[in-house]
């Protein structure tokens, strides 16, 4: 008992023993850390200065729904609760969660790419493509990155005709050139849907604070379209259909009105029976076409309320807006996490031979026991 106390006591005097050991070679070595930290400090301001500014602009906005719930009051009562009834709901036109898709389509990135731009520091304006071909900078090192694939392009293309770039873009067949823009603008923009509240969280990103603000709107403006597109689309065709009834029925009923008028003109001081059964069948005809004609104008003014009825209200609750401040991450915050990773560097080479020869020789005594 007394010599497992005695081993006890040996231990922790050997680790405090050891753990100043530790702070006197680090305090012995001060001059290098602080060498190896200010190289870092370097390092990360040349970084921190390399990585151009980007500005951030979100926008939410909350599209009406019509809801056919079947369970009622119980849906209500369960959302209150915590739970999802979703299953039950009927969203009439697109679903909720199918809003980025929506915007992540090609389709919708091409219309996206189109809208003019005219940034703080622009000249003239360009639409978003070529802002993005050519205004988009990025760091140094990207370029070096880049630079033997591009050596690896530029080989196999020696004695190939050069194609020439389209100077339209087809979402269905897209150039090499024009599908990198399209993806670079595609990781610019982004958008979230709040299943529960319903609420859209969209977000675009580039390097101007100005044209950040104007694809955000756009991008909101053109999804609200989409919106009333998908949510009335049924509804307009039936209107277009019932338009189409309602002029032939028009026509069919002026034209059965004034055959009747000529003929009453014609036999109106003839007696005979003939003349009678033809003006009758004509005024009956006339009566038929006129019945048709009012039933369409009846189903016209329906249809017209529908599409207003099916016609979703977008309420915006945060709207575009100029950034003031860059949403990348800030030159001090890069700056300390170099200085403490060269402090880690510095740190981890003064002490890991101690650790490794300290590992091996216990190694070495276990084995000898």
């Amino acid at each position: 008992m007394y010599q497992q106390q005695n081993y006890s006591t040996d231990t922790t005097s050997s680790e405090e023993i050891d753990l100043i050991e530790l702070v006197k070679k680090l305090w012995a070595q001060r001059i290098f850390i602080l060498k190896v930290a200010g190289i870092a400090a370097i390092v990360g301001l040349i970084v921190a200065f390399s990585i151009p500014r980007e500005f951030t602009t979100t926008v939410k906005m909350a599209p009406e729904g019509i809801n056919t719930t079947k369970g009622g009051g119980m849906a209500d009562l369960a959302a209150l609760a915590g739970f999802d009834l979703g299953s039950s709901n009927n969203w009439e036109g697109i679903n909720l969660t199918l809003y980025p898709d929506v915007i992540m389509s090609t389709p919708f990135m091409v219309e996206l790419s189109q809208i003019p731009v005219q940034g703080m520091e622009m000249d003239s304006t360009l639409t978003f493509y070529d802002y993005i071909d050519t205004q988009i900078s990025s760091p140094w090192w990207s370029y070096i990155f880049r630079f033997p694939i591009k050596a690896i392009g530029w080989i196999t293309s020696i004695g190939k005709e050069d194609e020439s770039e389209p100077s339209t873009i087809n979402p269905y067949a897209l150039s090499k050139k024009q599908s990198d823009v399209l993806e670079d603008i595609k990781n610019r923009i982004s958008i979230a849907v709040d299943k529960k509240t319903g609420v859209i969280t969209a977000s675009a990103t580039t390097q101007d604070p100005v044209v950040t603000a104007t694809v955000a709107d756009s991008m909101v403006n053109k999804l609200q379209e989409y919106i009333y597109k998908y949510r009335t689309e049924k509804a307009v065709r039936d209107l277009e259909f019932t338009q189409t009834m309602f002029d032939e029925a028009k026509q069919n009923y002026h034209e059965a009105q004034r055959k009747w008028a000529e003929a009453y003109d014609a036999n109106r001081n003839i007696a005979k029976q003939s003349a009678q059964v033809d003006l009758t069948r004509l005024q009956n005809e006339q009566q038929l076409a006129f019945g048709v004609y009012n039933q369409m104008a009846q189903q016209l003014e329906s249809a017209k309320i529908k599409v207003q009825e099916q016609t979703p209200c977008v309420t915006i609750i945060e709207p575009a807006s100029i950034p003031v401040k860059k949403s990348n991450t800030s030159k001090l915050v890069i700056l300390i996490g170099f200085i403490f990773l060269g402090g880690c560097i510095a740190i981890g080479k003064i002490l890991l031979p101690d650790f490794l020869g300290k590992k091996s020789v216990a190694t070495e005594t276990s084995q000898a026991k």
